[in-house]
């Protein structure tokens, strides 16, 4: 007799595997959608946007290149912009990107126009960018990725409430096993009949429940995540998670003014340099929305033109200054 033999002698009847296995439908219709990836590409896209719409001097014949277009002109050209183009370098940290301004379109370019490229550094027309040591973008892939975790989370939790539990008191001990095909149909019959808003038959001590799916420890980890995403993208939480400014009276201006102290870093180390050197623009400046500005403009225009100890130049420069 073996050891296996010696430990086991008593015990001859076969094992029942008793488990039960939850299956949760979280796969994606179709292909999968990639959530983090699309979730930070979007968020840097989004942050590149709005760069433009802070951004003066681009001519309205060359801003056509910043955009996508679903009008495909070719596999080199025409379909993506120079926005879509950035984000998605960011977001892969991308360590040479080379990009070539033609005939109105944004495209890769060819190895022999990267080599005149490298030749040429700052040639105009024409940018080499390397996002290698862009660390945030790895950071905010891995933080999407926690989110991602969430929201499936949150789906098998959905699913599972939309189930009706039903326990029946002493179930083992009242039904054996050749007869559990019975109460299992029994079972089967009083959720169906539940779901479709009729009485069922239960004994006194069973209990039938829904389950609640409760969402506080989701939105505790999503302001956490949201929290994480702000600090290390430079912009307000608000701006990550998309809220809008809550309530009637409030005018969201700290939201407004974090957020184009973020943009602002966007805009003069990526947006304002590519744009200058690709499409030949100078003096790229930046244009605040902040509306106090504004009301003190209002209030300092009569006095410029009232004025005669400033020369014209002079004052159609600051004009110029304050409106950005």
């Amino acid at each position: 007799m073996n050891i296996k033999d010696i430990f086991n002698f008593q015990k001859r009847d076969t094992q029942t595997d008793y488990s039960v296995s939850l299956s949760y439908p979280l796969v994606y219709n179709g292909k999968n959608a990639d959530f983090a990836h699309t979730f930070v590409l979007e968020l840097y896209r989004r942050i590149l946007t709005d760069c433009f719409n802070h951004s003066s001097e681009i001519p309205q014949d060359k801003q056509g290149a910043l955009w996508d277009s679903v009008m495909c002109f070719g596999a080199e050209k025409g379909a993506k912009g120079l926005i879509s183009f950035l984000a998605e370098a960011i977001t892969a940290r991308t360590q040479k990107l080379y990009l070539v301004f033609d005939n109105g379109f944004v495209r890769l370019a060819t190895n022999e126009e990267k080599k005149d490229i490298d030749a040429d550094p700052i040639k105009k027309g024409a940018v080499c960018l390397c996002f290698a040591d862009f660390k945030q973008a790895t950071i905010l892939l891995v933080l999407a990725s926690l989110m991602e975790r969430l929201l499936e989370n949150a789906n098998a939790g959905l699913n599972i409430s939309r189930s009706v539990l039903i326990q029946i008191n002493q179930l083992r001990e009242s039904v054996s096993l050749p007869n559990a095909e019975g109460a299992i149909a029994q079972a089967k019959a009083i959720e169906q009949g539940l779901k479709s808003g009729k009485g069922a038959l239960l004994d006194a001590a069973d209990k039938v429940e829904v389950p609640v799916f409760n969402t506080d420890p989701l939105e505790s980890a999503l302001e956490m995540l949201y929290g994480l995403m702000s600090f290390f993208t430079g912009m307000p939480r608000a701006y990550v998670s998309g809220e809008l400014t809550a309530g009637l009276n409030a005018t969201g201006e700290g939201d407004q003014q974090a957020t184009e102290q973020g943009l602002k870093f966007y805009f003069v180390s990526i947006f304002k340099p590519v744009c200058e050197q690709l499409f030949g623009v100078q003096n790229l400046t930046f244009k605040t929305s902040e509306w106090r500005k504004f009301a003190e403009i209002a209030n300092v225009l009569p006095v410029l033109e009232a004025t005669d100890a400033i020369p014209a130049v002079v004052k159609e420069r600051l004009v110029k200054e304050m409106f950005g």
